[in-house]
């Protein structure tokens, strides 16, 4: 935070929070060379983030993602069933739910995935950076700047809402179209559940590789 500014509110800390956190989870990634599809930037955003990042430490950043997720499905709950309270209103009730179109069913499916993921998973980003920064009593100093916070902030909202968006247009039509007992819906859900636990080791191994290759890069 740049010495010169003035105290930032209390809304403002929070989202250089959310910044603070955001950057080193990037940087993880870019520490790969690699990129997420959808979460692209540039050499010199890369260098600022592994810059922002150092200031963070492990066990911070892993409590922030831990508490995110717990607030993050919390979230996503309320706004499903909020979604399937407004639908039954809009049908009249339940009682009307077997002759409901199937397009105004599926409609509901892909606005409440679009409002979870734009505005559920942005907030719960928020409110967690704001427990965990309060917990460690991270310095406004430590924290990026207006400008920095701006920046950065401004463009993972809207590389989330854009991924959210297009996966919702992809997995939609295939969930409409495909007949559920299709073999390729029969494959889907034997290998699903199969890989989620490896899936989890790999990225969990991803993440602990890169920490552990950064001193020796330092080095």
């Amino acid at each position: 935070m740049n010495p010169l500014e003035s105290k930032p509110s209390t809304l403002q800390r929070w989202l250089s929070l959310v910044v603070r956190y955001w950057v080193y989870n990037m940087t993880l990634i870019h520490k790969r060379d690699n990129n997420w599809p959808g979460f692209g930037y540039s050499d010199d955003e890369k260098a600022e983030m592994s810059s922002l990042a150092r200031r963070v430490p492990r066990p911070e950043y892993y409590w922030f993602v831990s508490i995110n997720t717990v607030i993050a499905i919390a979230l996503f709950a309320v706004v499903v069933v909020a979604g399937m309270y407004c639908l039954l209103a809009a049908i009249g009730g339940e009682q009307n739910m077997p002759s409901t179109p199937a397009s105004l069913f599926f409609l509901s499916l892909a606005l409440e995935a679009v409002v979870s993921l734009t505005i559920g998973l942005p907030l719960a980003m928020v409110v967690s950076a704001a427990i965990v920064g309060r917990w460690y009593g991270v310095a406004d100093s430590d924290l990026p700047d207006r400008a920095t916070t701006a920046h950065y902030f401004h463009k993972m909202w809207f590389q989330i809402t854009r991924m959210a968006t297009l996966m919702t247009c992809a997995v939609l039509p295939l969930w409409i179209f495909v007949p559920n007992d299709s073999k390729f819906m029969v494959v889907v859900k034997l290998i699903v559940p199969l890989l989620s636990p490896a899936v989890s080791v790999l990225t969990t191994a991803y993440y602990f590789s890169a920490r552990l290759r950064e001193p020796a890069n330092n080095g």
